[in-house]
Order: structure tokens, then sequence, then C-alpha cells
């Protein structure tokens, strides 16, 4: 079930109710079109490669990781950043846009990563049309992950460690990890999985996940946008699955910033 809210010409449909994909195989756009590649100069020259996901929430609004736009502790400056919509090449095709307003959640920890979500504002509008670029359906605040079902990343980043990123869209299936097994694993590392947060990935397999480069994508289940992917410790660990952001925790949050003026 989803719920549009329409405002000065465009809806936001919610529903109710440090990282490529390793292992997994090539998508196509038509899949997922409201996937974009987030590009970034790193703060010099006028070259801008893909760096991080995000998903289209509005004509004007894209949706990603807090932590995407930190270098530690300090923040970058929305001038280092575009969006490239309408493709499945992270860095050819579509068209690129200025990001002119990068929000990050109040209350975001860029030490301990909690609360890792962002919005961020065009300058101009993406061209939305129907398999190339389209709002995302976003979970609403009564969404329950369930353990061991299936959902799928979705990004440009590596294949695996240590691999290089990829050019072309690609997606993996992964599984809803208990909270508690994976709050206890990451417990060894100092790292405090909160609530905001779902773990996902191959318990004890590994081979497949997130990884490098998929910093901010959507973690998809049946075509709504469920999580934002925040970090892991390695590409497709199998004794540490992958950290997202329960999108559903934000909903109110990421509705209202990306329709503020």
């Amino acid at each position: 079930m989803k719920l549009p809210i329409l405002i000065v010409g465009f809806f936001i449909a919610v529903c109710k109710g440090d990282q490529r994909i390793a292992g997994g195989q090539q998508a196509t756009l038509s899949q997922y079109p409201f996937v974009v590649a987030l590009l970034t100069n790193s703060g010099a020259g006028t070259v801008f490669r893909q760096a991080c996901v995000g998903t289209i929430l509005s004509n004007n609004a894209v949706l990603s990781a807090a932590s995407c736009f930190f270098s530690g502790t300090v923040a970058h400056p929305a001038s280092q950043w575009r969006v490239r919509a309408g493709s499945a090449n992270s860095n050819a095709g579509g068209s690129v846009l200025v990001v002119n307003r990068i929000t990050t959640h109040p209350n975001f920890g860029p030490v301990n990563l909690n609360n890792d979500v962002a919005v961020l504002r065009t300058r101009f509008n993406i061209d939305l049309r129907p398999g190339v670029a389209e709002a995302a359906r976003i979970a609403g605040a009564a969404y329950a992950f369930v353990p061991t079902n299936s959902v799928w990343g979705v990004g440009w980043g590596a294949v695996g460690q240590g691999a290089s990123w990829s050019d072309e869209l690609r997606h993996v299936e992964i599984f809803v990890i208990n909270q508690q097994t994976c709050a206890g694993r990451y417990s060894e590392l100092g790292f405090t999985v909160t609530n905001n947060m779902v773990c996902a990935g191959w318990l004890d397999v590994g081979i497949r996940g997130q990884c490098k480069g998929d910093n901010g994508g959507p973690l998809v289940d049946n075509g709504i946008v469920v999580g934002v992917f925040s970090w892991t410790r390695s590409c497709a660990d199998y004794w540490y699955p992958a950290i997202n952001t329960r999108v559903g925790r934000y909903t109110k949050w990421i509705v209202d910033t990306a329709l503020s003026a």
C-alpha cells in the first residue's frame, strides 16, 4: 500500500505496513529506475566520478547516506557533488545535475554512524520518465523487517574486497539478519548496532553482499526502498553483515526534508 504526497508538481510515495555489489549480477535501469549515481570531484577539479549511490524521492530530491558526505567529522560542501540520473552506467549517459543542498540528519553521528541518512536537493529538476527515472516508494513507519527474509542491495560498488568498482548497475540478493545476532558480532569490534540499523548479508557464508561504492544505495524489498546502505567491515563478510539504515525510522523526516523549500 502506498501513500502518495502531491506537492508542487511531484510526489513521494510512502509504503505502509565504506562500500559494491559483491557476488551479484548486472541489473537493468528498468528494474531500479529510482537509483542514481552520486558523483564527486573530491574537492578539486572538474572531473566527477561515482562515489556513492542515491534513491530518487521526487523530481529534485534524492535519498542517500549521510556518511557519504563526510571525511571524518568534516562535512563536504554540496558543490563537490553531482547526481547522474537515468543511466545504468555510473560514469556515462543520462543527465548530470548539480547538487544545491545536502541535508544530513541532525542527529547523525559521523563516528558511530547512527542516523546515517541524508537528502540531497538538485538545482534543476530530474527528468522523471517511466522505466528510466522514477520516484521510489519508501517504507513507512509501520514497516517491519523479518529475519531471514530476502532483500536486494543495489549499486555500482566493488564486486569483491579489493576489486575495482563496477561501471554497470548491479544487484545482489541478501537476507535480513537477526538483530541480536548482528549486534553481538559487531560488539566484538566495539561498534553498536542500534535499532535505527538493520543488518543484511549471507551470514556465515559471505561471498555476496554490499561493498565499497554501494554506500547510500537502496535496500529493496519487493520494489520498496526499506534501507540505505551505511557501511560494512569488509565486502560480503561472512561474520559481519552489512549495516543499513532503516528507512521506516525516518519516513517523516525524509518526506519533510524532501518537500522543504
